[in-house]
């Protein structure tokens, strides 16, 4: 079967064309605008790709290191997604279906690439960081200083973890798969996924305390 090529649209989106594909999507409302991608028909596939690209562009940076890979890995999403259109059954969202296939794409792409697959088989984040404690009762402290920062401070935080560490943590606590699930689609240990989760929890701690600091000296300056 031959796939109808996704374009792949520069990062910085134009936000007059989001909102223009985004009333497009309302008035044609989303059963329609499905139907039109089932039979190929490009401004369809276009509107499409262009209401979902930066949410999706989003996933695909949390996992991948460059805007390049992420830009290859959203466009080979796109193309599986038309290619599969006619396997959605209108069963739950078709933005949580959509972007299902992003983040498994995003999951391949770190599997079959040497250069992610590394971090894993050899990682020194165990020189770098040694080893992850016990989780102990400081984590509903670790909560409430959380709950100072904006999302994409946060966001900003793991953004900054090392490489496989950073994997481990938003497939676990972002998109929630299990220890298993993220074992078999990395094709790592259990244990090793175990270590990855408990060592992205030490650092943002350190990050988060580190932050709260700088926040309360500037806070005590403005007094």
């Amino acid at each position: 079967m031959q796939i109808t090529p996704a374009i792949i649209p520069t990062f910085h989106q134009s936000p007059r064309l989001l909102n223009v594909h985004a009333k497009m999507l309302s008035i044609l409302d989303e059963k329609a605008l499905i139907e039109q991608c089932l039979k190929r028909n490009r401004s369809a596939q276009k509107i499409l790709f262009d209401t979902y690209f930066n949410k999706m562009m989003t996933i695909c940076l949390r996992y991948l290191k460059s805007e390049y890979d992420a830009l290859e890995v959203l466009n080979n999403a796109f193309l599986k997604i038309f290619a599969k259109i006619n396997q959605y059954k209108s069963e739950g969202s078709f933005e949580a279906w959509i972007k299902r296939i992003v983040i498994n794409s995003s999951i391949d792409f770190v599997r079959s690439n040497k250069s992610y697959r590394k971090n894993f088989i050899h990682t020194n984040e165990f020189h770098l960081y040694g080893e992850p404690g016990e989780e102990n009762n400081s984590s509903d402290e670790r909560f409430d200083a959380a709950l100072d920062f904006s999302k994409e401070e946060i966001f900003e935080m793991v953004a900054k973890l090392p490489q496989a560490t950073r994997i481990v943590f938003n497939m676990y606590v972002i998109d929630e798969f299990t220890h298993r699930q993220i074992s078999e689609n990395l094709k790592i240990s259990e244990g090793t996924s175990k270590w990855h989760l408990s060592n992205a929890r030490k650092i943002l701690k350190e990050k988060i305390n580190q932050a709260v600091v700088v926040k309360n000296k500037y806070s005590n300056h403005g007094e």
